[in-house]
């Protein structure tokens, strides 16, 4: 006879041994198996997260980092709230117009802008300092616990990136918050997450699957490229209507008999050559190329014919019109959820009725008193 109790025992044993070899390879504690091989339901997502000791020296930076948090989101409130007594109660948007506020007014909000900017990138820079610790108390651990005594590749090139994010951070952490510079700062922070995520720091190392969050982050980040380049394009094709416009201005102003400054020779003669070759440089811009052939045929344009792309769509010149609209006034437009913009048209159509109606009374009452003028002169 068979024995199918043994056999369907040892398949117990051997799919439960399974299952624990295949958490360990996802970084995962075989303890957390339940009967069926299946991770236990907990309230955080199933996968691997790196556990870091708190050490004194973590806890106060964390400490600080929470009441610097809490500050700074006081902060954006009382913006906010500053920003919404700026708004145009006839608006249906939440954008304040600046050009159109009083002196007192426009330069109060800027400077509270400009403070809670200060506040918000030393929260940053604070951020900074406290998960580069994180990171060094975890990487510190991951080499004494080393067994063999000989540090693995990864970790010492781990190391070595933590070295290049410390002395970047030494420098910033020198210069007055005041004085950082903002896209600076920025490419630290992403470096930094980046950093933490390929150490599995906050960041769960699931298995091979379908991970929803991380399809969601690739078309996020897919969209927000596709974005950028669309905007790019549209503020090239903006400024070539404009200088089609300017130039059109030079050419009646020759025909009436001015002759052209030399500044004005040359923006024509550039309008004309972007005009000309804008027609090719779309064809070629919307023919079905694959990504990498696109950037081989632009990269051997722009090698050897480097005046074919048009200027309009040259960052030089993108960069230009961008400090040109940042030293105008801008409209600021005010963080609100759903139902506060809901308020806010429902507001701004009473505004509009009560403004509509004085004008209206105003009107009346101004024709009543001109007929009864009338009349008294008739009599």
């Amino acid at each position: 006879t068979v024995d199918w109790d043994g056999a369907l025992q040892g398949g117990e044993a051997a799919k439960k041994f399974g299952a624990a070899v295949w958490s360990r390879i996802n970084g995962r504690d075989p303890d957390e198996l339940n009967e069926e091989g299946r991770g236990k339901e907990e309230e955080k997502p199933k996968g691997a997260v790196v556990k870091i000791r708190e050490t004194p020296s973590l806890r106060d930076m964390r400490i600080s980092v929470e009441a610097q948090t809490e500050s700074v989101a006081e902060l954006e409130k009382e913006y906010n709230r500053l920003l919404n007594s700026g708004v145009d109660p006839t608006s249906s948007v939440g954008k304040v117009e600046l050009s159109r506020l009083p002196l007192e007014k426009r330069k109060e909000i800027m400077e509270f802008g400009d403070n809670l900017k200060i506040s918000q990138d030393s929260l940053s820079v604070q951020k900074i300092n406290y998960e580069l610790e994180r990171i060094y108390v975890y990487l510190n651990s991951e080499i004494e616990a080393s067994v063999t005594g000989v540090i693995p590749l990864n970790d010492r090139l781990a190391v070595a990136e933590f070295g290049l994010l410390e002395s970047q951070m030494i420098n910033i952490n020198s210069v007055d918050v005041d004085l950082l510079d903002a896209d600076v700062l920025k490419v630290v922070v992403d470096q930094v997450v980046d950093f933490k995520r390929r150490l599995g720091i906050d960041y769960y190392v699931q298995g091979i699957n379908l991970n929803v969050d991380t399809i969601k982050a690739w078309l996020s980040e897919v969209l927000e490229t596709g974005r950028d380049g669309a905007f790019f394009y549209w503020k090239g094709l903006n400024l070539l209507v404009s200088d089609l416009r300017y130039s059109f201005n030079l050419i009646m102003k020759a025909v009436t008999g001015v002759v052209l400054k030399p500044r004005e020779v040359r923006t024509l003669r550039r309008t004309f050559r972007d005009f000309v070759t804008f027609i090719p440089f779309i064809i070629i811009l919307i023919i079905p190329l694959t990504p990498i052939g696109h950037v081989f045929v632009f990269g051997a344009i722009q090698r050897f014919f480097p005046d074919f792309f048009p200027s309009c769509f040259t960052e030089r010149r993108q960069n230009l019109l961008q400090l040109f609209e940042q030293s105008e006034f801008k409209e600021l437009e005010v963080d609100e959820g759903f139902l506060e913009k809901i308020l806010r048209i429902f507001t701004s159509v009473i505004a509009i009725v009560k403004v509509k109606a004085g004008e209206t009374f105003k009107l009346v009452v101004s024709k009543g008193e001109g007929n009864a003028n009338r009349k008294i002169e008739d009599e």
